[in-house]
C-alpha cells in the first residue's frame, strides 16, 4: 500500500485514479434480435410468364405432376392455383412459385373469376381445436372422425371453377387431367410445354 505519513500527505488528499476500460462483448455472445419496425414491406414480385390462366406443372408436394391453373399471387408471396377440382381433383391451393413449372399453354384470362381476388391467406387458416385433457383423451372414441369440408369453401371453389370449366374444350380437359411424367426417350432440355 501507500505510506501516506512517510510521504507527508494526508489520506483525504490521496486519490487513486482508475483507468476506465470499455467493455467489449465476445463474438459468440448471443444478441437479442431487434426487428426494424420502420422497414417497409416490398410488393410481391410475380415470376416471369406466371400470368392468370397459365397452366403450370406442380413439381413438389401432394399434387406433384399435376397440371394446374394459376389464378394470382397472394400477399404472402405464394401462388393461388386450382385444378379445376372436377377435372383433376386439385382444389384451391397455395403453392410456392419455385415449385411450379410454367408452360406456354394458357386459358383465356377472362375465364378467371373476380371471386379469386377475394381469397387471401386467411382463407387457408386452420380452425383451432380445443385441447382436451389427458383424462378425456383416454376415454375418447378411438375411431377417427372424418373431416368435413366447410360448405362455404365448397361454394367458393364452385364459383371460381365454373367459368373456367365453361371455356375448356374436351382436349384441354384431357390435358389438364393427365399427370406429367418423364418416359423413355424424352429429353427434358428439348421439351416445349405447349398444347398445340
Amino acid at each position: 500500500g501507500i505510506n501516506a505519513e512517510y510521504m507527508g500527505i494526508q489520506f483525504s488528499q490521496i486519490r487513486i485514479m482508475v483507468k476506465k476500460f470499455k467493455w467489449y462483448p465476445a463474438e459468440d455472445e448471443k444478441k437479442p434480435f431487434q426487428r426494424k419496425s420502420k422497414a417497409k414491406k416490398k410488393p410481391v414480385a410475380t415470376r416471369k410468364g406466371l400470368n392468370p390462366g397459365v397452366v403450370c406443372i406442380v413439381l413438389s408436394g401432394r399434387f406433384r405432376g399435376k397440371r394446374v391453373l394459376f389464378l394470382r399471387m397472394l400477399p404472402s408471396g405464394l401462388a393461388l392455383v386450382t385444378g379445376p377440382y372436377k377435372v383433376n381433383g386439385v382444389p384451391l391451393r397455395r403453392m410456392n412459385p419455385a415449385y411450379l413449372l410454367v408452360t406456354k399453354t394458357q386459358v383465356k384470362p377472362e375465364a378467371i373469376s373476380k371471386e379469386a381476388d377475394t381469397i387471401d391467406d386467411k382463407y387457408f387458416a386452420k380452425a383451432k381445436e380445443a385441447k382436451k385433457k389427458e383424462e378425456e383423451k383416454l376415454f375418447a372414441d378411438t375411431a377417427a372422425k372424418a373431416k368435413v369440408f366447410p360448405p362455404e369453401k365448397k361454394e367458393k371453389q364452385g364459383k371460381i371453377d365454373q367459368p373456367i370449366l365453361a371455356v375448356l374444350d374436351p382436349l384441354m380437359k384431357k390435358y389438364l387431367a393427365t399427370r406429367f411424367t418423364l418416359r423413355n426417350g424424352m429429353k427434358p432440355h428439348e421439351l416445349v410445354f405447349q398444347l398445340l
